[in-house]
């Protein structure tokens, strides 16, 4: 017969054996053990649905190029004369459409609205106003204000193609007053006049005697695994692997999510393309998917890759970019990047971190077209500034930065028809980055 004792202990020891069993199921099943398990056996966090970026907020122009006379000015988003000048277009009432293939070249007042994506009958139609039955298979990307000599009501122009991909332009008069407008215009090119020059992309536009902020920002990330769990089907069956020291994937077996926290990024692939998606857009596709996946600032505007300010390899069908002080933020890791097939993303990647509050900002010159031309002649033989192409705006630098904070710098993206891309600093002209786009 078994000893008192040993029974008691051999009870202890087998009570504490299930005690520890449950406590273990306990931690794995609430991700205290997930930083360690290979198969991601975690509780599902659900992902609210965002409300961030709206559809609207997203489908505006990204600049307002004004002309009057010889005098050049650019409008940029946020600023009272984009509330100014968008409000005119939205409330221009436009009337008795005619279609025409050019515009006319001697306009004394040309305000020209540019769109990253086109505008057709589903997506932004609310910038085409005054057009019915002529949207189908019409896309716009540019429209016009425009007045000619002795004019006292301006026309608009809508600058687009039909559905063979020739050039139609819809030409309509409106209400608006030539003498106020180019009152507002020639007021706007005095105060911030802008150098331009026709190049291989249409144009380019750089302000004289410029100014911009240079600013520092606080940022936020978003917390990783609700995010992650958001792509998969049964986030119960996730296997995670470590890649490297900065880099980690999670797969189902099909989907595949990578976090690299090295660069701030997350990368997303899906390359078993399903039957077609809910919206015949993939301009709806891409907003709904952004809302189910964390959803974005407030600060982006759409582009497509024809429309991209920046070039991207990976050619992104769309690109949302993030605009900061009326500048677009230069930079394609910025941005929130969709590869769409038949309604179904098959690739996504964004940054893993979203700016917050101003922490500090200082006003700096930038500078103009001589100086840029004499920056870009440093790299070798004489320039001919026909040949490249020049957009303003930021680039983000963490290097050297605080903890949780990111500096804005401005900068000048530069492009070439041979395809070469250089970025440089716009208040000195340093070169800070190259390369073969």
């Amino acid at each position: 017969m078994m000893p008192s004792f040993l029974r008691t202990l051999k009870t202890a020891i087998l009570v504490l054996l299930v005690a520890s069993s449950m406590v273990l199921s306990f931690l794995l099943w609430s991700d205290n053990l997930q930083e360690g398990s290979e198969i991601g056996l975690a509780q599902p966090h659900s992902l609210p649905i965002a409300a961030t970026p709206s559809l609207g907020q997203t489908i505006r122009p990204y600049e307002i190029d004004v002309e009057t006379g010889d005098r050049h000015t650019v409008i940029r988003p946020g600023s009272a004369a984009y509330a100014f000048w968008t409000g005119q277009l939205l409330t221009a009432r436009p009337m008795h459409p005619i279609v025409s293939t050019a515009m006319p070249s001697s306009a004394t007042l040309r305000v020209s609205f540019q769109f990253g994506i086109p505008l057709n009958g589903a997506i932004g139609k609310a910038w085409l106003d005054g057009l019915g039955q002529e949207l189908v298979g019409w896309q716009c990307r540019t429209i016009v204000i425009y007045a000619m000599s002795g004019w006292r009501t301006c026309n608009m122009a809508l600058i687009g193609n039909d559905a063979g991909g020739q050039t139609q332009i819809f030409i309509e008069q409106t209400t608006l007053s030539v003498s106020s407008l180019e009152s507002t215009a020639q007021s706007e090119a005095e105060a911030a006049p802008y150098s331009v020059w026709d190049d291989f992309e249409g144009e380019s536009r750089v302000p004289e005697n410029g100014h911009m902020q240079r600013i520092v920002y606080s940022y936020t990330e978003p917390e990783a695994l609700p995010l992650i769990q958001s792509f998969f089907l049964n986030p119960q069956a996730i296997t995670k692997i470590q890649e490297n020291a900065s880099t980690t994937l999670w797969t189902d077996g099909s989907r595949a999510v990578q976090i690299d926290k090295g660069a701030d990024q997350l990368e997303y692939e899906d390359p078993n393309a399903g039957a077609s998606g809910l919206h015949s857009e993939d301009y709806l596709t891409a907003i709904d998917f952004l809302h189910a996946h964390g959803g974005g600032p407030e600060n982006l505007i759409g582009f497509d890759l024809l429309g991209m300010l920046t070039v991207n390899l990976n050619g992104p069908t769309l690109s949302f970019a993030q605009f900061v002080d009326g500048y677009p933020i230069l930079d394609n890791a910025a941005d929130y990047n969709l590869d769409i097939e038949s309604g179904h993303v098959l690739e996504f990647d964004r940054p893993l971190w979203t700016l917050s509050t101003v922490v500090r900002q200082t006003q700096v010159s930038v500078i103009g077209q001589s100086q840029l031309i004499s920056s870009l002649e440093r790299l070798g033989s004489r320039v001919n500034v026909h040949t490249f192409h020049v957009e303003l705006g930021y680039v983000p630098v963490r290097q050297s930065m605080p903890a949780g904070e990111i500096e804005l710098e401005p900068a000048y993206y530069v492009t070439n028809n041979g395809g070469d891309v250089w970025v440089l600093d716009a208040v000195n002209g340093a070169i800070i980055a190259e390369g073969l786009a």
